[in-house]
């Protein structure tokens, strides 16, 4: 696979709401495409991540999130960059398909 072979698959609405998803620090409901597989991919920030990780914790535990990818903040370009990343390494192997 190359990153010519993959896409993203954003929010209808994302663009319009792209300032408010930033400030949020996480986005899910995101689709990868790459060549025949489709992923759904959850993003977060790393202050957001903490935060979150330390709710679950409290309630339960533990805090598990799959197919889970870090950006420095949830911007399109870092996403974009972040799948091409993923296919570019081979890492995307570790993600679970849809």
């Amino acid at each position: 696979m190359t990153p010519a072979d993959a896409c993203l698959v954003l929010p209808v609405d994302f663009d319009e709401c792209e300032a408010i998803i930033i400030a949020k620090g996480w986005l899910s409901d995101v689709k990868a495409v790459v060549g025949e597989a489709r992923y759904s991919l959850t993003f977060y920030d790393p202050v957001r991540l903490v935060e979150e990780a330390e709710d679950e914790m409290e309630k339960g535990g533990i805090f598990f999130e799959q197919n889970l990818v870090i950006v420095r903040s949830v911007t399109r370009s870092n996403m974009e960059k972040a799948l091409v990343f993923l296919v570019t390494t081979g890492q995307i192997a570790a993600l679970v398909a849809d």
